[in-house]
This record gives structure tokens, C-alpha cells and sequence, in this order.
């Protein structure tokens, strides 16, 4: 109300001075913004996607040619460190095309890979005598810790695979992924014959799997299934381990 008692209207009062409604500017700065972190999300997100894609071409790349000098080789015990040295990169080749496929190239949905992982590493082993069993909740971690987690679960499935069951022994891999409040607990288990008659004591795969651990700040456990190995790692999903 003016000093002559006439009602005046907030808008007309606006406009008549010049100045223009101060929520208009502020939505106009907000949508322009939004814009532009939308823009640079996206060109990071593309950027992201193609380091991963060329990452993975080479690993492909290293994987052919260890292949071949695989096959070239005659000495058993070269063959064999060959043949860990291919089952490691494929597992890091697995992370990166997971990452590839997903729409969110900063989170990593470690059941997927588990799955993807355990179908090759199944086909690789020709053990048809040997069922695996899958028990998997979907955990998403941050990205930066795919591959070295890759490497844990590459590392213990492949030693239940090549050490449990000796001699054409048939028997059953379990597999599990849960989530227990901010951590989630990854077991592999298997009926086989033990950590006392098995050469995995002093692997240089469970000397992986320790240092790998570290890294990730997880806690790793391996105790008798009674038949068989269990091995159990529990790390925090964000943060770490106190």
C-alpha cells in the first residue's frame, strides 16, 4: 500500500522499475547449469568408455600373444606359468568389458562379472566332473576396484579348480556374494580334498590373494569345510576396514 493508502501490485511495481523477477533469473542459471554438467558428464562418461574400449583391445592383443607362445612351448612348468599368466588377464579383459557394456562407468556390479568370469573360467578348465554352484547378490563397488578384485576371485576359483579335485576327482564349487551392511562377503568353497593334501599352502595365487587383500582392505579367511577348503573375503563396500 503507497503513502496514499492506493494498493499496488508487486509485478506491475517490478516492471515499472526495470528490474525483472529475480525467480525467472534463478531458474534460467539453474537449467544452465544443469546443462552444462549434463554436456560434461556425458563427455566424460564417452571418454571413460573409450579408454576402456582400447584397454581391452590390447589386453585381447597381450592374451593372443601369450596364447600362442603357450602353445609353442614344450616345458611343462612354462606352459603352466603361461597358462596363470593368460587366466589373469582374462580376468582383468572381463572387468574392462563389463565396464564397456555398463551405462555407469564408475560402479561395478561385481555379481555380473562373477558370473561372466566363472562360464570362461569353467570352459577353460574342460572339468565336466566339477559343478559350480552360485549363490550371488549384486554388490555395486566403485570401478577403480574392479581389477584387483577380479584378481581375488580369478585367483581362488582357479585354485579350488586346479588344485581340489586331483586325479579326475568329481565334486562342487560353491560360490557366494552377500551384502552385510557396508561390507559384502565373497565365499568360494569346495568339497574336495583339503588344504592338508592339496598344493595350494604355498601357491603363488594365495600369495596374490594376500597381497591383493591389502590393497583393498579386506579381510580374507581360509579354514576347512570339512570335506574340502573355504575361503572367505570380506570387504568394505565404500571406506575401510578399521
Amino acid at each position: 500500500m503507497g503513502r496514499d493508502g492506493t494498493k499496488h501490485d508487486m509485478t506491475d511495481l517490478t516492471k515499472s522499475s526495470g528490474i525483472d523477477d529475480p525467480r525467472v533469473d534463478l531458474e534460467a542459471v539453474v537449467a544452465e547449469r544443469t546443462q552444462a554438467l549434463t554436456e560434461a558428464l556425458a563427455q566424460k562418461t564417452a571418454l571413460l568408455h573409450e579408454v576402456d574400449h582400447r584397454v581391452k583391445n590390447n589386453l585381447q592383443l597381450i592374451s593372443s600373444l601369450l596364447l600362442l607362445q603357450n602353445r609353442r612351448a614344450g616345458d611343462p612348468a612354462v606352459k603352466a606359468s603361461l597358462r596363470g599368466v593368460l587366466e589373469r588377464i582374462n580376468a582383468i579383459a572381463t572387468v574392462h568389458r563389463r565396464l564397456f557394456q555398463s551405462e555407469d562407468v564408475e560402479r561395478f556390479d561385481v555379481s555380473a562379472f562373477v558370473r561372466d568370469l566363472i562360464s570362461d573360467m569353467a570352459g577353460l578348465s574342460a572339468r565336466d566332473d566339477i559343478q559350480i554352484r552360485l549363490d550371488l547378490e549384486r554388490v555395486d563397488v566403485a570401478a577403480a576396484k574392479a581389477a584387483p578384485l577380479a584378481l581375488v576371485v580369478s585367483e581362488l576359483l582357479s585354485n579350488a579348480l586346479c588344485h581340489a579335485f586331483p586325479e579326475g576327482r568329481a565334486g562342487e564349487i560353491f560360490v557366494g556374494i552377500t551384502r552385510l551392511g557396508g561390507d559384502f562377503r565373497i565365499e568360494i568353497a569346495d568339497d574336495g580334498v583339503g588344504l592338508e593334501t592339496s598344493a595350494r599352502k604355498l601357491g603363488f595365487g594365495l600369495t596374490i590373494v594376500q597381497l591383493l587383500c591389502q590393497q583393498l582392505k579386506a579381510r580374507c579367511e581360509t579354514t576347512a569345510a570339512l570335506p574340502g577348503t573355504r575361503v572367505v573375503v570380506q570387504l568394505p563396500v565404500n571406506g575401510a576396514h578399521s
